[in-house]
């Protein structure tokens, strides 16, 4: 009964690591997106020149933040962005966007 219960505890333990290594900080990825310059093309809410992080959410429903990123990096006019900005600050704004 005993190792039943520690076997419960450490799956909680590890489910809940799990959750907060992929959980975004809204605040610091938003923090982010502005340095980069994200959120003179995007909006959370609305269309901007580019769409909202909504809709962006919502295309990319189901995927990993490291294939939005790559998608991003296709992109021809996210070039000047992404120069500046490293794959781990890309990749905590499309975590964070895709958690919207």
């Amino acid at each position: 009964m005993k190792t039943l219960i520690l076997a419960a505890v450490v799956g909680l333990a590890a489910a809940s690591f799990q959750f907060s290594a992929n959980a975004a900080d809204p605040k610091r990825a938003m923090d982010e997106a502005k340095e980069h310059g994200c959120l003179k093309c995007h909006d959370v809410d609305k269309k901007k020149v580019g769409p909202s992080y909504k809709d962006i959410s919502a295309k990319m429903k189901g995927k990993k933040p490291e294939e939005g990123v790559t998608a991003m990096k296709a992109k021809p006019v996210h070039k000047s962005v992404i120069q500046k900005a490293s794959d781990s600050s890309l990749k905590e704004i499309m975590t964070w966007v895709l958690s919207l």
